[in-house]
């Protein structure tokens, strides 16, 4: 087991920093913070530009890991993939590609992600968009070698004030 923890947390110092910062005390890996640049989501934080990420980049990227004997355990990109806003859900399953294709340019396997909930319907009617939607999604993830981790946190009043933010939580 390895001791690490996710980006977020330092909020915007540079990536590089907060690998060194990890080193420096006693941590072995990383969950790498991917949201996108332009964002307004409290607990964000682009540490990674997947959407501009070269292989050029990448490899620095590797290097400094290497060099502060550090892993990237996973990247993270938590926000509402079952959107009822179309074109936010279109674009929120794009970005997860982006961070799985980034996953693969950075040998690590894992990209984090959040389920979410279309706030429109109930959490029945969720589940048929859930398979569509994460259907697709873990195809294209297993398709490129890399596995999805799912965030079970419920996000509660985070759409709609006492109704959970997600369809993957343990009931209470």
């Amino acid at each position: 087991m390895k001791l690490g923890f996710l980006t977020v947390c330092l909020g915007n110092m540079p990536l590089e920093e907060k690998a060194k910062w990890a080193a420096e005390n006693g941590f072995q890996t990383l969950e790498v913070a991917c949201w996108p640049v332009d964002n307004d989501r409290d607990y964000s934080s682009s540490d990674i530009d997947v959407d501009n990420l070269t292989e050029k980049e990448a490899e620095r990227i590797k290097a400094f890991f290497k060099q502060y004997g550090l892993t990237i355990s996973s990247l993270a990109y938590y926000d509402n993939n079952l959107h009822n806003d179309p074109q936010k859900r279109a674009f929120i399953n794009n970005h997860f590609k982006k961070c799985v294709d980034a996953a693969v340019m950075l040998d690590t396997t894992m990209v984090g992600t959040f389920v979410g909930r279309n706030i429109e319907k109930t959490i029945q009617d969720n589940f048929d968009e859930y398979e569509d939607v994460f259907g697709k999604l873990v195809q294209y993830a297993e398709d490129r070698g890399i596995k999805v981790i799912i965030e079970n946190c419920p996000m509660e009043g985070w759409q709609k004030p006492g109704v959970p933010g997600t369809i993957s939580f343990t009931p209470e």
